[in-house]
């Protein structure tokens, strides 16, 4: 038996030599689809955010169907901008009802200063027979003051009279830009002025003599002269104890008046006509009741301010009680009401 040393067969060899040199993806891509014609092929997979889906989702949702005719979509559509129309107009009028609640409105301090000065035109025309009533001196001290009164001569009363004027006059200047000074319509003022320049001139204020017989006691039976302060206090050192953003202001209308013998032998007589607190700082309906926040101790305050007056006189006293002591000490006989706690 022969045997034939092996040798390969040089196709086989080039072969194996080819696959030696070829890589596993190299192969792969060789065969094609051949390779990949068993396997089921992965679908493409699209990437889309969720808010991108989500915005999908609510167009298919309220979109019209396709079947839709253009006459329904128009008719839609006008249906769609009357309901804009309609909320547009209940949002204006609301918002009209709102600017309209606010202009109803009103700061509680303007509305006392309104009635104050209502007040103080109405006790201008009021007769002084009538408006001297309820003093803030007691009856006593009334009756002292009509007895000091008999008790002065006529040329005395004249001098009073003429001191009045003067005090008068400096109270018109200090007050002549604004409305806080008002004198009653029967005071006649001018006419009282003219009487005693007229007595002046006929010597009775030299003391020659007591001048015309019928002007004296012309001058010693004028009424008594009455005017109104109108007076805006603020509570400046907090003496009521308010809380932080709490301002306080007491409106009052003084009503004076001028008695025959003052300033030698009396004071003058004082009412509280109009007395009124409120916070600047809030606003209130105006079909609300205006209240005062505090309570004044009155028949406290107006024997403070005689006993006052009673140490100036008999030099001119109205000014300096009314205008700048009472300013400085009214908080003080004021209490918080207990619905006001602030």
């Amino acid at each position: 038996t022969l045997y034939w040393p092996y040798q390969p067969w040089p196709n086989t060899m080039a072969a194996r030599k080819s696959c030696t040199h070829m890589t596993w993806a190299e192969a792969k891509s060789k065969s094609g689809a051949d390779h990949d014609a068993g396997r089921k092929k992965k679908k493409a997979v699209i990437q889309v955010t969720h808010a991108d889906a989500l915005t999908a989702k609510i167009v298919r949702k309220n979109s019209a169907p396709s079947d839709f005719t253009k006459a329904e979509l128009r008719r839609a559509k006008r249906q769609e901008e009357k309901a804009v129309a309609l909320a547009a107009k209940m949002a204006e009028e609301r918002e009209a009802q709102r600017r309209e609640r606010e202009g109803r409105t009103v700061c509680p301090t303007d509305v006392a200063r309104e009635r104050m000065q209502a007040e103080a035109e109405k006790r201008r025309a009021m007769p002084t027979a009538a408006a001297v009533v309820a003093t803030c001196l007691t009856c006593t001290s009334e009756n002292a003051s009509a007895d000091d009164d008999e008790r002065l001569g006529a040329t005395q009363i004249v001098q009073c009279r003429e001191m009045q004027l003067d005090e008068l006059a400096a109270l018109e200047a200090m007050y002549a830009e604004s409305d806080e000074y008002v004198v009653a319509d029967d005071a006649n003022v001018d006419g009282l002025r003219e009487r005693v320049e007229q007595w002046q001139e006929e010597g009775g204020g030299a003391g020659v003599g007591d001048g015309n017989d019928d002007v004296m006691p012309s001058i010693v039976k004028h009424p008594p002269t009455r005017f109104c302060l109108q007076l805006v206090v603020e509570d400046e050192t907090n003496a009521m104890g308010t809380e932080e953003g709490v301002d306080l202001v007491a409106t009052v209308l003084l009503q004076i008046t001028l008695p025959p013998s003052y300033p030698e032998a009396s004071v003058p007589t004082t009412e509280v006509a109009y007395f009124c607190v409120t916070d600047r700082n809030v606003q209130m309906s105006t079909d609300k009741a205006l209240d005062s926040l505090v309570h004044l101790e009155e028949e406290r305050l107006l024997q403070d301010l005689a006993e006052q007056a009673q140490q100036i006189v008999p030099m001119p006293c109205v000014y300096e009680v009314a205008a700048t002591w009472l300013p400085e000490h009214l908080f003080g006989y004021c209490k918080l009401r207990t619905h006001a706690q602030l």
